[in-house]
């Protein structure tokens, strides 16, 4: 990690002596939202679920996953699986949040944004472009489970440990300094 620290004073550096002060303050408010949190698993929960989630920042959210999925290389096939349906998890969780918010405009927005990407990750997301217009989709057989708490705290728990794994692992480090 010392490695990475050297490398932010080598950008500080570089831009303070080519006068680049806009991007200097650029870096530094960027940087304070360090997208890895530092790698902490608990700051990046919190930026998920307590943060992405809730304030509806979907983009923020799709964003954050697909720097995880970067981090692996090719070779590592069964983590970029288990990440990826996560993500698929993850999302859903986003769209019973809103659901459940009372901000079905949400769900209508995300998939307005995102819709051609899931539709080609596979056909099992068909049947959430109708969840915005169910009148009640806690009910559905469908989608009953998600509503759950028991459902959420497995997903919260399922992304904890997986997180863990992945920074305790030698996957984050290796991605960095390759």
């Amino acid at each position: 990690m010392e490695n990475l620290q050297y490398a932010e004073e080598l950008v500080r550096e570089f831009l303070v002596f080519r006068g680049f002060t806009n991007t200097l303050q650029a870096f530094e408010k960027e940087f304070g939202t360090d997208i890895g949190k530092g790698f902490q698993v608990e700051k990046i929960l919190d930026l998920i679920f307590s943060v992405y989630v809730p304030k509806f920042q979907a983009e923020n959210l799709i964003g954050l996953l697909a720097f995880f999925k970067q981090c692996f290389s090719s070779s590592e096939t069964v983590l970029v699986a288990t990440l990826t349906k996560l993500e698929v998890s993850i999302l859903r969780y986003y769209i019973i949040h809103a659901i459940q918010s009372g901000r079905k405009d949400k769900v209508v927005e995300f998939f307005g944004m995102n819709g051609n990407n899931l539709l080609q990750r596979g056909r099992d997301w068909i049947s959430w472009f109708a969840i915005p217009y169910l009148k009640n989709p806690s009910l559905d057989p469908q989608f009953r489970v998600y509503f759950t708490k028991e459902w959420f705290h497995a997903l919260h728990l399922t992304v904890r440990n997986f997180l863990s794994q992945m920074f305790n692992g030698t996957h984050i480090l290796h991605y960095l300094f390759s």
